[in-house]
């Protein structure tokens, strides 16, 4: 898996010195196609390929797999626009721009990101379950995180958004609310364990991952603009304390959620382990 991670960030790290010396297309959404710059890009993937040659697992022990856990969120923090770049292709309606060229970019930073995460997987084999009341917690965040980014759109009514007003915008509601109530109850309630693993696994982990990132960026960005005083999103009609509400909201909300799958997933493989052990005693 060494030789995957160092071969990904030296090719994505060739794309990244291209488009740093003046050859990147004009992308569709703000910003370049990652939240870093573009040299800072290439320095990432020079870091990545160093690690990942460099650092054995017998000289640093457990931290070997928790720094390329690091480097992974790194990258799915660099690529967060990837959220967009979904609901922009599933509700092509809600007129968030779709930028093909960019999203393909992004998902080379999200493979790195999973090449990582198998590595790190690699050395922290005996990862210890997560308790039951954490993975709990995480849920009840995630709900009050929805509930929280709720209260901030009642606050300023619900007719003031930026997306398109038809089909595209009712599926996205519906969406929200099933990702804000029904699945982190499922993936905490034991009715959530009779479904196949991947229905709550796939869903949890990935909007989780993708709202903690987008919206933690999101985060950072209002910060340094609120201490340089810079205005936070100038495009949008709204006022700055709706954002300091609905930002954070979904920061806490990915964040339960993410944790919740988590704790799911731990809860499904020890069943799942106990069933394979019992049908090797039948045999």
């Amino acid at each position: 898996m060494r030789r995957a991670v160092v071969a990904w960030a030296m090719a994505y790290g060739g794309l990244r010195i291209w488009f740093a010396t003046g050859h990147a297309p004009t992308w569709k959404l703000p910003g370049n196609d990652l939240l870093i710059p573009p040299w800072l890009a290439v320095a990432a993937c020079a870091v990545t390929a160093l690690a990942a040659i460099t650092i054995r697992a017998e000289r640093g022990g457990v931290w070997v797999g928790w720094l390329f856990w690091v480097l992974a969120g790194g990258w799915v923090g660099a690529a967060a626009f990837i959220l967009l770049d979904v609901v922009a292709a599933v509700l092509p309606g809600l007129g968030i721009p779709f930028d093909p060229l960019g999203m393909l970019c992004r998902v080379g930073a999200i493979l790195g990101a999973v090449l990582l995460g198998l590595t790190a997987k690699a050395h922290q084999s005996k990862a210890k379950p997560l308790p039951h009341w954490i993975a709990t917690l995480g849920a009840c965040l995630a709900v009050a995180g929805c509930l929280t980014r709720l209260a901030a759109q009642a606050a300023v009514g619900f007719g003031a958004t930026p997306y398109g007003r038809d089909l595209s915008l009712f599926l996205f509601e519906a969406g929200f609310m099933l990702v804000g109530t029904l699945l982190p109850f499922l993936l905490v309630h034991p009715i959530g364990r009779r479904f196949p693993r991947w229905v709550l696994l796939v869903p949890g982990f990935t909007l989780g991952a993708g709202m903690t990132a987008y919206f933690g960026v999101g985060l950072i960005q209002m910060i340094v603009a609120t201490v340089q005083g810079k205005p936070m999103f100038a495009d949008i009609p709204l006022p700055d304390a709706f954002f300091w509400v609905a930002v954070p909201a979904y920061v806490v909300w990915g964040a339960g959620l993410t944790l919740a799958t988590r704790g799911y997933q731990f809860a499904t493989r020890k069943a799942t382990d106990s069933e394979c052990e019992l049908q090797i005693t039948r045999s």
